[in-house]
């Protein structure tokens, strides 16, 4: 028996007006997935422990089988395993993220795409502008990067990510608590260094949002996960784009498998529109195929593998729910309808899970249970339901703690 895993970011939404009061996975046309669900079982899942913000590194700790409570030590350090980097001794790693402000707020947390050139120029600048012996700048891609931190003790710093502080002052929502105040001054300063870099002069003339900020957030020191097969007894393999989710792989001793790098690398001189519309369309087509090749050679050599998609998610913090419902029918296209060939022939259970909700309305994420669907042996279909929030309601299977998942994907449903 092998095990697929399909986590898929912020799958599940609310109705929306935009929608006819459907949800985004109600509006989708997705026949593979709704083949699947017919021939499987529902059933909701609480990916994010009660009394726990709505994160992703707790609902990803709590679907691997994780009380994720001891390792929630920040993304920056997961993000930094992901690159390679070792944290040493008192070392701290934080997100640091380009961003857009305007009227002293944070009007756009993703800086309007940045490109992979661009995003390498701006950290460049910041380089030379912060000659700081404590502080190192890690390059990352287009407007996510790291900010390594040493000497400096952060235990019970409170940070939050951009993507939650849109539209809100930007000083009421900036790190608070043991030596907030260095980064801060980063934070202050930074504007210095970028508002006249060429790469936003070129952005602003292109009327594309510029980088004139940025976020630091998510930080984290080194802590010890205990090993995913010494817990488990299974040989596992990750499939993903996602610097978090690897660096957690990397974390858990989980095979961290490359689907290459992602084709969306716009003109380095910056001088092309923004990606949007139908090239956006094409590199998520592009992604979704490697991710599926990727996790069709994973399963001849693994006995459990994770196959992880984002493109939801990203929508919602767009608030774009028609994008959101064209990334669903993508990834059902193609990466599920591929797949049941596979698992029609194949002892494969598969189970799909949004990694947690995230809403197109309030471009956030949310704390709700989310729907799962599980198809394969060992698996008996009864109510022959398609996969979508309120059918998984209806089906009367609630998993409250979300740790226990891994064990209905060992034994079945």
């Amino acid at each position: 028996m092998r095990y697929l895993l399909v986590l898929i970011d912020g799958l599940a939404d609310t109705p929306l007006a935009a929608l006819g009061g459907k949800t985004p996975l109600e509006s989708a046309n997705s026949p593979a997935l709704d083949k699947l669900a017919s021939a499987g079982r529902l059933g909701t899942i609480r990916t994010i422990p009660r009394d726990n913000p709505p994160e992703t590194l707790a609902a990803l700790f709590t679907i691997l089988g994780y009380p994720p409570g001891p390792y929630l030590t920040g993304r920056g350090y997961y993000e930094a395993l992901a690159t390679g980097l070792m944290l040493g001794e008192g070392e701290w790693c934080f997100r640091l993220q380009f961003v857009t402000v305007a009227d002293r707020k944070v009007v756009d947390p993703r800086a309007g795409g940045l490109s992979e050139a661009e995003g390498r120029e701006l950290m460049r600048a910041l380089e030379q502008h912060f000659k700081q012996s404590r502080v190192r700048f890690v390059q990352g891609h287009g407007h996510n990067h790291l900010l390594v931190v040493e000497g400096a003790d952060f235990t019970g710093l409170t940070s939050v990510s951009p993507f939650n502080v849109v539209d809100l002052p930007v000083q009421a929502h900036r790190p608070e608590g043991p030596n907030a105040e260095l980064l801060n001054k980063l934070m202050d300063e930074a504007p210095n260094a970028l508002a006249r870099h060429e790469v936003n002069r070129v952005r602003l003339d292109l009327k594309q949002n510029p980088a004139n900020g940025i976020w630091i957030w998510g930080g984290g020191t080194t802590v010890e996960v205990p090993g995913f097969q010494k817990t488990f007894g299974l040989d596992a393999a990750l499939v993903s784009y996602s610097s978090l989710l690897r660096g957690v792989g990397v974390a858990t001793g989980i095979r961290v498998i490359s689907p290459g790098e992602s084709p969306l690398v716009p003109d380095p001189s910056g001088r092309m529109p923004k990606v949007g519309g139908d090239d956006r369309k094409a590199v998520m087509t592009e992604e979704i195929g490697r991710i599926r090749d990727s996790t069709l050679g994973a399963l001849e050599k693994h006995q459990f593998v994770i196959a992880h998609f984002s493109y939801p998610d990203d929508f919602s913090h767009q608030g774009d729910a028609e994008g959101k419902v064209r990334a669903i029918e993508l990834i059902d296209r193609h990466f599920f309808k591929p797949l049941a060939k596979t698992l029609a022939s194949a002892e494969v259970r598969l189970t799909v899970v949004p990694t947690l909700m995230s809403r197109v309305e309030t471009r956030q994420h949310d704390d709700r249970p989310v729907p799962f669907l599980m198809h394969g042996p060992g698996v008996e279909s009864r109510a022959q339901l398609t996969l979508t929030e309120s059918n998984a309601e209806q089906s009367g299977i609630k998993i409250d703690d979300g740790t226990r998942l891994i064990d209905y994907i060992m034994n079945g449903l």
